[in-house]
């Protein structure tokens, strides 16, 4: 993809023996950890109750020409690798980015994915933490659009 510099890999052997046993499958990147810029991600695996790192994908915007989604498309592009080498994933696991999940949700379209705890922890502290007012709840246009609901109920 235009604009968007990629380095991708998998570990051969790990993917090659282990790959038919993994039922789970974890994406983890970080973020401002070396002088190029790039994003690093790390694709883990569940087996036999052992983490067995899986691969690696490094990706950075190069001009700021980057298309929206392109993330999403390349990732999802090289999570498909390991569908195919992993059919037996039942669940995966990724940060709170979006397009992580969605990349991994199209390459395991039947897994169930979930969040990492610590991110939703985190992001629900965030929320409660910030001193804005509540938003203003209207019963009448609540009834137009649910007509279910009491236009004369107010909490």
């Amino acid at each position: 993809e235009p604009g968007v510099s990629v380095i991708a890999f998998t570990l051969k052997y790990p993917v090659d023996n282990w790959g038919e046993h993994v039922i789970e499958i974890a994406l983890d990147r970080t973020f401002n950890t070396n002088a190029a810029g790039y994003e690093v991600s790390a694709i883990m695996g569940e087996a036999n109750g052992q983490g067995i790192p899986l691969g690696f994908f490094l990706h950075v915007s190069t001009d700021g020409t980057v298309t929206p989604g392109a993330k999403e498309r390349i990732l999802g592009d090289y999570l498909k690798y390991f569908a195919k080498r992993c059919p037996n994933v039942r669940f995966t696991l990724s940060d709170k980015e979006s397009s992580e999940i969605k990349a991994m949700c199209t390459a395991f379209p039947n897994t169930k994915h979930m969040c990492c705890f610590w991110h939703a922890l985190t992001c629900v502290e965030e929320w409660l933490a910030e001193n804005c007012p509540l938003a203003l709840y209207s019963p009448q246009e609540a009834h137009c659009v649910f007509d279910f609901i009491d236009p004369a109920w107010a909490p």
